[in-house]
């Protein structure tokens, strides 16, 4: 199964290459162009079939093919290199967050859409899946930082505890350590042992460190833009949504299911949950920073300034734009022609999404299912109904 797996990961990475020039990263090429590591979401597709001819040992075919991936920064670049089979989890992590997100703000002004926006320089256009928001340092920057990092934290240990990649595998520490205490005191209530597969997360961390966090921090070094410091804090606070919400989850033995003995295991909560947990850190624990830093991050209220940011607490420096209105500039599509609810309170109401400009209705004659009956055994039947429903598009 490993083999099928390898060599279904170097097929993918071969043919995204072959689709690039024989070149190396156009980032690379030309340094006035950002990294953007997004452009990953278009790889490690599962619709290639695997080849055998390609072996795990063929390092200098993992290094070009590494060097063809778009977008990646030299740390991510070498850190490729060093471990290929890890980056089609990697993009998987992308794309999972990509809905995520666009799941989480659907009815915002800012619904994360800017996924397939292109920006072009002097030296030519290239993919640039939501830079210009990553690369603005408001909240929403903020938050594509911290559910991105989450999201490579998530995806790299999930296939650690599937054996899909060979370089790390279920925790091995029971508890993990910083469950010892609690552990010990669930243990005078009822019995159980660590057993089973916990999952990986220090492993999934340290990855996702390594990834996105040593870039950064370099660049801060080399520039003292605030900006970097302000992305590695809000890496931080995606990994510690995943680290500090491992759950234990246990199963039952004894004489008919009695439960006399359990076996537990620590597993992260899913992604889904995350997310929903970020989207809350972005709406209650946003804090604005001062656009200077020491070695530090600084609040923006003077009156706050001695208080460290909190590991809940996602950075920003600049106020978020309204995104009312089309600035493909700044990457914003505006609300123009969005859907929206006429007598709802919430964001998306006619009101606050269309921004004051009013809002076009229109007829929609839709097909659902109704009168839906239990048939016995064991099917549900239902009749298609059509129904008028009136659609509101913002103007």
């Amino acid at each position: 199964m490993h083999i099928l797996l390898i060599t279904s990961v170097l097929l993918v990475l071969l043919v995204y290459a072959q689709q690039t020039p024989p070149s190396t990263s156009i980032a690379l090429n030309h340094p006035q162009i950002p990294y953007n590591w997004l452009t990953l979401a278009f790889v490690g597709s599962n619709d290639y079939q695997p080849r055998p001819h390609y072996h795990s040992s063929d390092k200098e075919h993992f290094k070009e093919l590494c060097r063809r991936l778009d977008g990646l920064n030299p740390t991510q670049q070498a850190l490729c290199a060093e471990n290929p089979f890890s980056i089609p989890f990697v993009a998987r992590g992308v794309r999972e967050a990509i809905r995520e997100c666009e799941s989480k703000f659907k009815f915002e002004r800012w619904n994360c859409s800017s996924r397939d926006e292109v920006t072009e320089t002097r030296h030519g256009k290239f993919q640039d899946i939501l830079g210009k928001t990553l690369r603005s340092s408001n909240k929403e920057a903020a938050f594509l930082n911290a559910i991105m990092s989450a999201s490579i934290v998530h995806s790299i240990t999930k296939g650690c505890n599937t054996g899909n990649l060979t370089d790390c595998g279920c925790d091995s520490k029971p508890g993990m350590q910083r469950y010892q205490a609690e552990s010990e005191s669930a243990m005078s209530r009822d019995q159980f042992s660590w057993g089973g597969c916990s999952d990986n997360v220090p492993y999934g961390i340290r990855y996702a460190r390594r990834f996105l966090d040593d870039w950064e921090q370099q660049q801060f070094e080399e520039t003292k833009n605030v900006a970097h410091l302000v992305r590695r804090h809000n890496n931080f606070v995606g990994r510690e949504a995943i680290a500090q919400n491992i759950r234990r989850q246990c199963r039952c033995h004894g004489v008919s299911g009695s439960c006399e003995f359990k076996t537990c295991w620590l597993q992260m909560q899913k992604f889904s949950q995350v997310s929903d947990l970020l989207k809350k850190r972005y709406d209650h624990f946003a804090v604005q920073v001062t656009r200077k830093a020491n070695k530090r991050l600084r609040r923006k209220e003077r009156t706050e300034r001695k208080i460290p940011l909190r590991g809940n607490e996602m950075a920003y420096v600049h106020r978020s734009p309204s995104y009312c209105e089309r600035n493909m500039t700044a990457g914003i599509l505006g609300t123009a022609g969005r859907e929206c609810i006429h007598n709802s309170y919430s964001s998306e109401s006619c009101d606050l999404l269309c921004c004051g400009r009013g809002y076009n209705t229109r007829l929609e004659i839709r097909q659902t299912q109704c009168e839906c009956k239990f048939v016995w055994c064991c099917e549900v039947k239902c009749k298609t109904c059509t129904e008028e429903v009136a659609v509101h598009t913002c103007k």
